[in-house]
């Protein structure tokens, strides 16, 4: 039997007495770039609206790549600020894993073994796993917290690692093995109308330091993704 919350707040335009379940992820996006320290809150922002993130002094704050600049459906699927509302319903989190965003890398030229600039090297990807911790709580109490590494990526490239013909090596990580989240043994439960707040943090003290010093700084974004299982209003 699934534990679920009690849907005592309904919308009114919703069929009375009745739900559907589904199998659903529930995610949100921060943004890390060279320098970044100290904390910040996603889970807050809803689509449409500027992704939060971690930089330095002297790092672009408007990145280049738009993709990394405003939630979208890549990077969150919150339509209210904090709130899983109706358009989701209310929720029983069962895993939860942090996806690295990971750069490609020129493979044939004169460029080759190049990276792009952005997403994480096995540079960036070490550095943050090092440094970086997360925090989830709900309506103000914490429900679960560790470093970054001990939620391991929902799904990444992985392990591919190669020399080029001017003998650069160039490598793809990530997050622990891919498509192995952290599994609750006992689901953390959220109302619709609960206010959802996770902390993404660098340890007290530190600075991230990446590849690219300078410009962007090397910018990752970094998906904390939530397997959840949704109770939803029946229209």
């Amino acid at each position: 039997m699934a534990l679920m919350p009690s849907a005592t707040f309904r919308s009114p335009t919703a069929v009375e007495g009745k739900s559907d379940l589904r199998d659903e992820n529930v995610y949100s996006a921060i943004l890390l770039q060279h320098g970044g320290a100290g904390q910040q809150k996603i889970f807050t922002v809803p689509s449409g609206q500027t992704i939060p993130g971690l930089r330095g002094a002297g790092i672009n704050t408007s990145v280049t790549q738009v993709h990394q600049q405003t939630y979208s459906e890549l990077t969150t699927n919150l339509t209210k600020s904090g709130e899983l509302g109706s358009a989701i319903g209310d929720a029983a989190v069962r895993a939860i894993g942090g996806t690295i965003e990971q750069a490609a890398y020129t493979v044939s030229g004169v460029n080759a073994g190049a990276q792009r600039l952005f997403g994480a090297t096995q540079f960036e990807i070490a550095d943050i796993l090092s440094k970086c911790f997360f925090q989830f709580k709900v309506a103000g109490k914490l429900q679960i917290q560790g470093p970054l590494f001990s939620f391991p990526s929902v799904g990444a490239a992985f392990g591919a690692v190669s020399s080029t013909g001017s003998g650069a090596v160039v490598s793809i990580g990530s997050n622990g093995w891919p498509g192995n989240p952290r599994r609750l043994k006992l689901p953390i439960l959220v109302a619709r109308t609960d206010t959802l707040e996770g902390v993404f943090g660098v340890a007290g003290g530190a600075a991230l330091a990446f590849s690219t010093t300078s410009g962007d700084g090397q910018p990752c974004l970094v998906w904390m993704t939530m397997a959840t299982l949704v109770k939803g209003d029946v229209r």
